[in-house]
């Protein structure tokens, strides 16, 4: 089975497969039938044997009736898919020294990243040209230094590109999941350059995860691996459970006729489709792909107005496992966030089509996003409900995770209402700003709904959040409040109260200079803030890091701040959540960031890991200056680099090798 899917992340590095005519995807994807302002749609219902071939078919079917069929399956929309970030310390026994770990949006909920360790074996994984992706095994030496163990370049199964997410490292330390995304060109026979104008060439898409023995790290060895037709949204591990959501895209029998076939011999290839020929499979160790799931093991939502076959499926993979056991479950439409608290998991969906145009999303001025939530445990995922916000979940796939979180048994969700907006700083002069709007949801099970319980604005606190001409950049929620970083001009950061969830509100803010992308969480209630500076003008400048006193919700305070290098600088936040690595140490935050700086704008680099401390007590930030083989070029591929740090060690991922150096 083919499978086509189109996301954001990967754009950049599929872009000539794109230009040659990869479409037909959407967020829950593709034209609707007929717009339907139902703003509270129906729950997910269970797909009884059938139901789900006869889902598609009736759409595709009306599409035929319209003579729209192949118009609608190669209309140029698509996914939002894809996540920053509490820091986890952990300990890896009662005398082992305090080690940093990757940065997640929710306590006890890993992310994967490219740098793992269990305090004495450090682990990074990084793509090859050509190849799969190269896992490094180091050990930790008395005086710090790493020291190379192993190295091992894990099966691509014939793929031509591969795209490493990262890996997450088991609970007991004894076996790492590598996780990546593998792109195999489909073969010769399959092309069909007088198909309908979906697509001439197709490429198979597959999400690949390999377990790795770790037990005995200086002999790892890899195990077991699945691969999953599809794309990969995200995943999240709790415990010994890994949590894998996919989309995938199948190519119809449908888009295989030739354009001058006639309605009768389309009618007639809907006819034969199948749930078979709708569903994601499964490959193990490179071998015959077999069923990952039947349509009984699917959703169905009739409010879903979509013409396209995207199917979400959700893997939950047991990491004790060496066989890798799993259970799936999926539904029909595109996802474009994957949010996981301690109990429940979340898969924000837009039913709309949007389309990609001048390097960003436009959305239809009527898109809803629908929050599906499923309950955790025993291996698998339950259904509980469906609700509805307005607008979306922004441009920024990196940070869509970040505009939802759980707290006592409530999902908040800040949207974008705008059509159009901000993709990125560069769009603030030409492209008008997009409104946002805080949702409260609360699950009523009679029904399986999430209720909006409170929205702001609304007619009894009006005020919008940011002023006119701003657009939301950073959110964080941290327990009963949320912060905000807008920005047009300066940095307002506002503090919203949701100690009552049916009455939130904006009770503080603050202004200055620049803005910032990322909101860190700090002991005495600080934020360390993360982003660009800017003149009076709203002109940006270098890196600016910032800290926020929050003590007093209404009256936040900047306490310190550091502006690095000037217009052009970059550093690993601006591709990565987990770009960023923090380390308490008693009332200092060690903080390290690979950056590549400029003295002018955009000329004289220098690339390097930034360091920084942050004294919670005494309420500074200040500059520990760059490590690692400082060199400068303008080059560096930041978005590969990553740090961590133990005891009074930094290890410096950078040019895919690990390097150690004192604090």
């Amino acid at each position: 089975m083919k499978s086509l899917i189109c996301t954001p992340r990967l754009a950049t590095a599929l872009l000539p497969w794109i230009a040659l005519g990869l479409a037909a995807c959407g967020g829950g994807g593709g034209q609707a039938l007929v717009p339907t302002p139902d703003a509270n749609p129906a729950a997910l219902a269970v797909s009884r044997p059938g139901e789900l071939a006869g889902f598609v078919q009736a759409r595709l079917r009306t599409l035929n009736a319209q003579g729209r069929l192949a118009t609608a399956l190669s209309g140029g929309t698509s996914d939002g898919l894809q996540p920053t970030a509490m820091s986890a310390s952990l300990a890896a026994g009662p005398s082992a020294p305090p080690r940093s770990g990757t940065l997640v949006q929710e306590e006890g909920v890993d992310e994967a990243d490219l740098i793992q360790s269990d305090g004495q074996f450090l682990y990074t994984v990084q793509p090859q040209v050509g190849g799969g992706p190269r896992l490094a095994v180091y050990e930790r030496a008395a005086d710090g230094q790493a020291l190379s163990r192993v190295s091992l370049v894990l099966p691509a199964d014939g793929a031509t590109s591969v795209i490493t997410d990262g890996m997450v490292l088991r609970p007991d330390g004894r076996a790492l999941a590598v996780i990546s995304q593998h792109w195999t060109p489909a073969p010769a026979g399959d092309i069909c350059e007088l198909c309908l104008p979906a697509a001439p060439l197709w490429m198979r898409s597959s999400v690949n995860l390999q377990l790795v023995d770790v037990s005995a790290p200086e002999a790892a060895s890899a195990g077991e691996r699945i691969s999953i037709d599809g794309s990969l949204l995200d995943s999240r591990r709790i415990g010994n459970a890994l949590y894998v959501v996919t989309a995938h895209r199948p190519v119809l029998g449908v888009e295989q006729l030739p354009a001058s076939a006639s309605s009768a011999e389309r009618e007639a290839a809907i006819a034969n489709l199948s749930a078979a020929d709708l569903l994601p499979r499964l490959r193990r160790n490179g071998g015959a792909s077999e069923p990952l799931l039947s349509d009984t093991d699917c959703y169905l939502q009739t409010a879903n107005a979509s013409v396209a076959a995207q199917i979400t499926t959700v893997t939950v993979i047991d990491l004790t496992s060496a066989t890798l056991a799993r259970s799936s479950r999926c539904f029909v439409g595109g996802s474009e966030a994957l949010y996981l608290s301690t109990g429940n998991l979340y898969l924000a969906t837009t039913r709309w089509a949007y389309a990609n145009g001048e390097a960003r999303w436009t959305y239809p001025t009527d898109t809803v996003t629908d929050i599906h939530k499923f309950a955790l445990g025993g291996g698998t995922v339950s259904y509980r409900g469906t609700g509805v916000v307005d607008g979306h979940l922004g441009w920024d796939a990196q940070r869509k995770p970040y505009r939802l979180s759980e707290f006592n048994g409530d999902l908040r969700v800040l949207s974008f209402t705008g059509s159009t907006g901000w993709a990125n700083i560069q769009d603030a002069p030409s492209v008008a700003p997009s409104p946002a709007k805080l949702t409260v949801l609360r699950e009523r099970p009679t029904d399986q709904t999430l209720q909006a319980v409170a929205t702001l604005p609304n007619t009894t606190r009006p005020a919008p959040i940011g002023k006119p001409g701003e657009q939301v950049h950073g959110v964080r929620f941290l327990g009963d409040r949320a912060y905000v970083v807008t920005f047009r001009r300066t940095d307002p950061l506002y503090v919203l109260d949701l100690s009552n969830a049916t009455d939130p509100q904006a009770v503080g803010e603050l202004e200055v200079a620049g803005f910032s992308d990322y909101l860190f969480p700090l002991p005495n209630q600080l934020l360390l803030g993360a982003g660009r500076d800017a003149d009076a003008n709203g002109v940006v400048g270098g890196l600016k890091l910032a800290l926020f006193d929050v003590a007093n919700p209404a009256l936040p305070v900047q306490r310190d701040a550091l502006t690095l290098g000037v217009a052009g600088s970059a550093s690993t936040l601006d591709s990565s959540r987990h770009g960023l690595n923090l380390l308490q140490q008693g009332a200092v935050a060690r903080v390290a960031l690979p950056v590549t700086l400029t003295t002018t704008p955009h000329a004289h680099w220098q690339h390097g890991l930034q360091k920084l401390e942050v004294d919670t007590s005494a309420r500074t930030l200040r500059s520990r200056g760059l490590a690692g083989p400082v060199d400068n070029t303008a080059q560096a591929p930041l978005w590969l680099e990553r740090s961590l740090q133990i005891g009074d060690t930094v290890y410096y991922l950078n040019n895919g090798e690990l390097g150690a150096y004192a604090w």
